[in-house]
């Protein structure tokens, strides 16, 4: 009796002791900024879902300050999976990318991998990367303007 008892008590211990799979970390940080004005908006999407253009679908988002023409931030929890970054220097707060005239982006960006696409944002699979459980991953984005 008091062996089942134990393993009653193991079980519940297990169950609220939050016994989760392993999760990785991402530090993001942005580079070659032009000035301090404003904030970096950093989206990390995952699986490709929203990405870049659908910041309200991002799995985790956030606003960082900038020191020295740079801006970091940290994402912590993040199941093991693929995942693409997108970052924004909005120099004016408006929480949107502003644009030219033309078309063309009027406020720093960038993209995980540092790639570009020809003719619009690069496709998913260039800006895409993996994080393993367990794992913390630094990645750096050079903003472009």
């Amino acid at each position: 009796m008091r062996s089942i008892l134990n393993i009653i008590i193991l079980i519940a211990f297990i169950m609220c002791s939050g016994f989760n799979e392993p999760t990785g970390v991402l530090r993001v940080q942005v580079k070659k900024l032009r000035n301090t004005n404003g904030h970096v908006l950093i989206s990390l999407f995952r699986n490709g879902e929203g990405y870049p253009d659908e910041p309200e679908k991002a799995f985790k988002k956030g606003k960082v300050n900038i020191v020295n023409g740079n801006a970091v931030l940290i994402f912590t929890n993040l199941p093991p999976g693929d995942y693409e970054v997108a970052v924004l220097h909005d120099e004016n707060d408006d929480q949107k990318m502003n644009k030219s005239w033309l078309g063309l982006p009027s406020e720093g960006y960038g993209f995980s991998n540092n790639v570009m696409g020809m003719f619009g944002p690069p496709d998913v699979s260039k800006a895409s990367f993996s994080i393993a459980a367990g794992t913390q991953k630094i990645i750096e984005i050079n903003t472009r303007y």
